[in-house]
């Protein structure tokens, strides 16, 4: 039996809108919640469950799925589809999990054509990171390709989905394996009935994921292999690919599993380029610095004074109010406020009718610092008195997740960026709309107005920044970013203008011409957050790769490291005096550091 549209489960809480695939054990449908909010429902084909062969077996399928779904639903990771609901529907049992708006990789791949390695390596790492967690807990995906890698729309995010062959694994033991497998992804050990089940079956597949996504070609089935079939390097079919990277996938793919990496940790350091500074980094305890050795630099020295758990949700903004006093919070659906000397919370906005029904992915203070306003994956914007906590106003005009949001120097105006592809400009005092920016083709991810208002920046997912005039005109368009260019940032004078990319670098413009002026590199991952100081010093960034930089803005150069964060860091801002940091991760802390 396959549910129809218009189908209810769950007590009415979702409806069916029409089924999205069906594979070897499970069927998965599109459905809607009683909000409008979309999910993606996965249970067991009945067809199946009712077969002669597999009948014997229905209790114990019926308990796997069961099983496999709670261990999956606490396996928490930006890069892991998320599970929201676990029920049973006319005894068949049902996963509820949120819709990713995107594409997979495999269609990806043929729109773009070949990836290039470093947006390639992004995603790999990415999806990496996903299957550390897994292991941790004791599963193994035994299904990676790029048909089941999702790109989130207008974001550089990579998401694992499609657990349906995920199993637990005991290390070193040999454990029975189904027959389901995807050819030229699956290493040997999933052709064979009884097999070592371990981390490298997953490391296997990753690295034929990447091979394929930089190549263009679906390496050859390992049972092919076997019999002599050759599996050509890499870096014959594409010669831009580095050494590091071919020699890392041919020894990912090895055929007998002795040979590859053990874990996936231990094959994503391979891809990692080992410099002096690394191996300077690696001795290097938590929440410590990395200066140079330059003297002069010295009084660049920065530590953590203080690590605040923000519930159990990624912290994805975070900004410091213009006296310095205190700062705001984003996570999951919540904002907080916080003394930034002692680190007590001292309130959260919003009650159970005001609070944003989708994460808060954007906060900025008013310039006065008596109104905070909110950007939500709720599709709103949201006005909030600072001294009381109570909400001032909703305001609503995009058809896509608010991505970023500004003040204008004069508090008159407030500028958004949206998932929709478009910058919005609002009337503080009424709250209306009064301009819409087009131009960007791909997600607004960042915006910042020069000092004098006189202009707006927007950074997109489209590989460029804009330049606009206030009246909404657009002046210049910046090239020079590979990726996603997911943070900018104006110098106090307004001179100079810094981004921050999924390409791993750092930009410093000219802000009048559109003119680069240099290229930072230093971080390992996609740099996701910048800010400058306000004397113009220096840039902080934060990066994916879990670290902070801080660079001089005169000269480019690195000067010194912090390290504490476990994951992706988000956030970061400077407070009016320069003298300290707040930064917000995935790790699901707020980290506070100041110069000593």
């Amino acid at each position: 039996m396959v549910w129809q549209r218009g189908k209810k489960l769950f007590g009415d809480r979702y409806i069916i809108e029409n089924i999205l695939g069906e594979g070897g054990m499970g069927i998965t449908y599109l459905a809607k919640k009683q909000s409008g909010e979309l999910r993606v429902i996965k249970t067991l084909r009945e067809d199946i469950l009712e077969h002669p062969a597999w009948k014997p077996y229905e209790n114990k399928i019926l308990q796997d799925f069961r099983d496999e779904a709670v261990r999956l639903a606490v396996c928490r990771h930006p890069h892991i589809v998320e599970i929201k609901t676990i029920f049973d529907q006319e005894n068949l049992p049902c996963m509820a999990m949120e819709y990713i708006e995107g594409t997979d990789l495999g269609k990806y791949l043929r729109r773009m054509g070949v990836l290039s390695e470093a947006e390639a390596l992004l995603y790999i790492h990415q999806i990496g990171d996903a299957l550390e967690v897994i292991h941790r807990r004791g599963l193994l995906h035994r299904d990676i390709k790029p048909g089941n890698i999702i790109i989130r729309q207008g974001k550089s995010e990579a998401v694992l989905i499609d657990f349906g062959i995920a199993r637990e694994f005991i290390p070193n033991e040999v454990q029975k394996h189904t027959v389901y497998r995807t050819p030229g992804f699956a290493p040997p050990e999933q052709y064979q009935i009884s097999a070592l089940r371990g981390e490298f079956i997953d490391v296997y597949a990753l690295a034929a994921t990447l091979y394929t996504i930089i190549t263009g070609i679906i390496p050859p089935a390992a049972e092919d292999r076997g019999k002599n079939t050759l599996l050509k390097p890499p870096q014959d079919l594409n010669p831009h690919i580095s050494d590091r990277t071919n020699q890392a996938i041919m020894r990912g793919m090895a055929l007998n599993s002795k040979y590859r990496p053990q874990s996936v940790q231990e094959w994503l350091q391979l891809l990692e380029k080992p410099t002096h500074e690394n191996k300077i980094l690696a001795t290097v305890p938590p929440t410590q610095i990395v200066t140079s050795p330059r003297p002069s630099l010295l009084l660049y020295r920065w530590k953590c004074v203080n690590t605040l758990e923000a519930d159990t949700s990624m912290v994805h903004a975070v900004t410091i109010s213009p006296d310095g006093k205190i700062f705001a919070s984003g996570s999951d659906k919540t904002i907080k406020l916080w003394d930034l000397e002692s680190g007590k919370q001292l309130r959260q906005l919003g009650g159970w009718f005001s609070s944003h029904s989708g994460i808060v992915d954007s906060l900025a203070f008013s310039g006065d610092g008596e109104v905070i306003v909110s950007g939500s994956w709720d599709e709103t914007i949201k006005l909030w008195s600072v001294s009381t906590g109570r909400q001032i106003r909703t305001l609503k005009g995009h058809n896509s997740s608010v991505n970023t949001l500004a003040f204008s120097p004069d508090n008159q105006l407030l500028a958004s960026g949206s998932l929709d592809c478009t910058i919005k400009l609002w009337h503080i005092i009424t709250g209306r709309e009064v301009g819409n920016l087009t131009g960007h083709s791909a997600s607004i991810n960042a915006v910042a107005w020069s000092p004098d208002g006189q202009f707006l920046a927007s950074a997109s997912a489209d590989c460029t920044i804009k330049i606009w005039q206030a009246t909404g005109r657009e002046i210049h368009t910046l090239y020079g970013h590979s990726l996603f260019v997911n943070s900018i940032a104006y110098s106090q004078d307004g001179t100079m203008l810094v981004s921050g990319s999924s390409d791993n670098t750092i930009k410093v413009w000219q802000a009048s011409t559109g003119e680069e002026i240099r290229t930072l590199k230093g971080h390992s991952n996609a740099v996701w957050t910048v800010a400058l100081s306000p004397d113009r010093q220096f840039i902080v960034s934060g990066s994916w790769d879990k670290t902070i930089k801080i660079w001089l803005l005169s000269t480019g150069k690195e000067i010194c490291t912090l390290k504490g964060h476990s994951n992706y860091v988000r956030s970061v801002d400077i407070s009016h005096n320069g003298q300290t940091l707040v930064s917000g991760s995935d790790d699901y802390t707020i980290k506070i550091w100041q110069q000593h």
